[in-house]
């Protein structure tokens, strides 16, 4: 169930002046219309110079004619150079318009559509991340028949992180492309997992590897991976767990370097199948050459250790989601949401690390991974 804000027609039919693509002039973005579903794009915020604002968007996905629901097999987003990050939130307040009246979503959520300080939000208890991003141009794709759902109408949140290094006011602004396909695709539910390590901490000119242990509490295959710091890191690696031995293999399937362009390695199906009580554990190598303490307390001035990944299948089968959108069942919907968006199954500190925990070098000899789309 992945995100929105100016919703374009579905290709086919005909656009409004509103949501024509036009030339953008320069210094802006823009992206080609999709050819098959939407172009949501944010409004624009300035950013003054020298400082660092996230600002959030609450937004409103409105139905398309009668259309209560949507499936979503690839992104593609877009934003201003220089970004930090800009993520896409959801949570149970997102679904309340649709099956509880007009109001409901404003109501849980404390705020109604528009532009806000994101300190001014609640968001950290009431929202999952659901499209990560801290690439100027992302891409997901999902395997043929893999798709998540989307219902309208739908309330979601943009964050947008910048930091104006600048002498000069930054226009910034967001564009995501969302490609869709036909219910009678999509066999398997994408599930999102994201999860962070809250308590990591880093001396004053010292070295830390931290580490946490995702483990899954059933079979599934991995559609893709990607990781998230800050400037400290030195990189970041992912690697293999196996639960029968309770052992993180010693070579990383995925190593980044690059803190701020991170990139998002996709599998075919079949070449990553993870069994129940398996994981995955991910690192990241910390290099703090300030006089303070790095802890993670969600700015550009501390540090963050993050895992993303999108699974299949989720517990829910297709029919069970439609069947559920189309009934109304707001209960049903949101233990679904929470079974397949969300943190892993279970994350643990690893009884004994990969790496040398006093040592942030490791990476020095690791090819770094490269990003890649699974192509039709």
């Amino acid at each position: 169930m992945w995100t929105a804000f100016l919703l374009t027609a579905c290709s086919g039919s005909t656009p409004s002046p509103a949501e024509t693509e036009t030339q953008a002039p320069p210094g802006e973005i823009s992206l080609p219309l999709p050819e098959s579903g939407y172009q949501l794009v944010t409004p624009k915020h300035t950013v003054p110079a020298f400082t660092e604002q996230e600002i959030c968007s609450v937004i409103r996905l409105e139905p398309k004619a009668d259309e209560q629901m949507y499936w979503v097999n690839s992104l593609e987003s877009l934003v201003t150079e220089g970004t930090h990050h800009m993520n896409v939130m959801m949570g149970e307040f997102s679904f309340l318009d649709a099956f509880a009246g007009e109001g409901a979503s404003e109501a849980a959520l404390g705020a109604g559509v528009g532009q806000y300080p994101c300190d001014e939000l609640e968001i950290m208890e009431r929202a999952y991340n659901v499209f990560p991003s801290q690439r100027q141009n992302q891409r997901i794709t999902l395997p043929e028949g893999v798709a998540a759902p989307l219902t309208a109408p739908m309330v979601f949140i943009f964050s947008h992180h910048y930091v104006n290094a600048t002498d000069a006011p930054v226009d910034i602004q967001a564009i995501l492309n969302i490609e869709t396909v036909p219910s009678e695709a999509v066999a398997h539910v994408a599930g999102l997992v994201f999860d962070d390590i809250p308590d990591l901490e880093v001396p004053p000119g010292e070295d830390r590897v931290v580490d946490r242990t995702c483990i899954f509490d059933r079979d599934v295959e991995i559609a893709l991976v990607s990781t998230h710091n800050h400037e400290w890191g030195t990189c970041a690696t992912v690697n293999h767990y196996d639960g029968a031995s309770d052992a993180t293999a010693a070579d990383p399937f995925f190593v980044n370097k690059l803190w701020e362009q991170p990139p998002i390695l996709h599998f075919e199906p079949g070449t990553f199948p993870i069994a129940a009580g398996d994981g995955v554990t991910w690192s990241c190598h910390f290099r703090n050459d300030t006089d303070r303490t790095l802890i993670n307390d969600g700015t550009a001035d501390g540090e963050m250790c993050v895992f993303a990944a999108v699974t299949y299948p989720s517990p829910w089968s297709v029919e069970y989601v439609e069947s559920t959108v189309a009934t109304g069942d707001l209960a049903g919907l949101v233990t679904l949401m929470n079974d397949v968006m969300g943190p892993c199954d279970t994350a643990v500190t690893p009884t004994e690390s990969t790496w040398n925990t006093q040592d942030a070098d490791a990476c020095e000899g690791l090819p770094q991974t490269e990003s890649n789309v699974l192509e039709p």
